[in-house]
């Protein structure tokens, strides 16, 4: 049978044994964790990197794109075209509203007025027909 002694004495070397299991386990882990910490900035460092290029080329096309169309919308025939149909809607517009007042006149039919007394109205038939027609 062990003694107290040899089963303290046991006790402590497999004490032992697993603190220094858990401080090698403990060593490699951290080792892992930093390796795998270092790569994974790596990784990310350039993606950043890949990504600003993205961008920094997209910029550049941009603005030589943002450029052209500028040029082409401030020369000279792009801001007479813009003009002259500023100018044709205009013209549009008013002739439209010619059209339809013109229109408006020829439809409504002449009434007598109120306070003309029947002899006024005969004497104005017959007079009209008596004046010549006017040119349209």
């Amino acid at each position: 049978m062990e003694t107290v002694a040899t089963r303290i004495h046991e006790s402590g070397l497999q004490l032992t044994r697993q603190r220094d299991a858990f401080l090698t386990r403990t060593w490699e882990a951290g080792e892992a964790f930093f390796v795998e910490t270092r790569d994974a900035g790596r990784q990310l460092v350039g993606a950043v990197q890949t990504e600003a290029k993205r961008w920094r080329k997209f910029a550049t096309q941009r603005t030589s794109q943002l450029r052209t169309e500028a040029q082409a919308a401030l020369s000279l025939p792009a801001f007479e075209r813009s003009l002259l149909s500023q100018v044709d809607g205009t013209l549009r517009t008013l002739d439209a509203r010619v059209r339809a007042r013109l229109a408006q006149l020829e439809d409504k039919p002449r009434k007598q007025r109120k306070t003309e007394s029947r002899k006024h109205a005969s004497r104005a038939r017959k007079s009209k027909h008596a004046l010549p027609a006017l040119a349209a």
